[in-house]
């Protein structure tokens, strides 16, 4: 079986099978700070308890920082992007021999 671990770090929560930390019996165990919370066959079953230690511990992930984008720069961005592609893929549209080469 393949190790699997989901964690948050600044818990020292995580949902962990087939590691180091805990026993390879093919079981998830959910661990807090190092020290086995539970023992589950299934991994839906080790997530209810993660979820429910979650919402004990009043935890919320830190917001994302997103930065604003100008749209008509991200439009030009796109064409000049489009440009690039079809200039370095039209060199194998180009027609092969000389000028007698399509004549009947």
């Amino acid at each position: 079986m393949e190790p699997y671990r989901q964690s948050i770090r600044e818990l020292d929560l995580a949902i962990e099978l087939g590691t180091t930390r805990v026993p390879g019996d093919g079981r998830f165990y959910v661990l807090l700070r190092g020290k086995v919370l539970g023992s589950h066959r299934t991994l839906k079953q080790a997530q209810a308890q993660y979820k429910e230690i979650l919402t004990r511990q009043h935890w919320k992930p830190e917001p994302m920082e997103t930065t604003r984008v100008d749209p008509s720069s991200e439009a030009v961005e796109r064409y000049m992007d489009a440009l690039e592609e079809y200039w370095s893929t039209s060199h194998g549209y180009r027609r092969r021999g000389g000028k007698t080469m399509y004549r009947s």
